[in-house]
């Protein structure tokens, strides 16, 4: 019986043990700043502490944006929310 058991399970054992070992050798690059210079020709001109503003201005932004996003939509969460409960 065990043997029977054993021979199920084991694509599913073997697939899990080959999943856990090929994530467990991935690596995350180095991440690196966005440089602004090369899309943005007058931003070079600027000094470096203007760059730095700018760069946290525009992360700010696109920070603000994604709250804004996620608030307009909480209507919509709370209904999945609601069906989820539901079912």
């Amino acid at each position: 019986m065990r043997n029977l058991i054993d021979s199920l399970f084991k694509p599913v054992l073997d697939w899990l043990a080959n999943t856990t070992s090929y994530l467990s050798d991935l690596s995350v690059p180095v991440s690196m700043p966005v440089d602004f210079s090369k899309y943005f020709g007058y931003f070079s001109v600027l000094g470096p502490k203007w760059q730095l503003m700018i760069t946290t201005l525009m992360a700010l932004l696109f920070i603000y944006f994604l709250v804004y996003l996620i608030m307009s939509n909480i209507g919509l969460l709370r209904k999945f929310k609601d069906v989820i409960k539901w079912w």
